[in-house]
């Protein structure tokens, strides 16, 4: 008979690690990934972002 993955754990494990408190106003932040965006003169990736704020910052 075959085990049961243990991979549910590890990714939320590893996403509760990754969180950095925002500089400007040190709330929690997440990783969010964002297309290219010509209009705002973004470009595409994986971004720390704030939940409240505007800070962003490219990972």
């Amino acid at each position: 008979m075959a085990g049961q993955a243990k991979t549910a754990d590890r990714a939320r494990a590893a996403e509760v690690a990754q969180e950095i408190p925002c500089p400007d106003c040190g709330k929690p932040t997440r990783v969010v990934k964002r297309m290219k965006n010509r209009e705002m003169g973004i470009s595409g990736g994986m971004y720390w972002s704030c939940t409240v704020c505007d800070f962003s910052k490219k990972k």
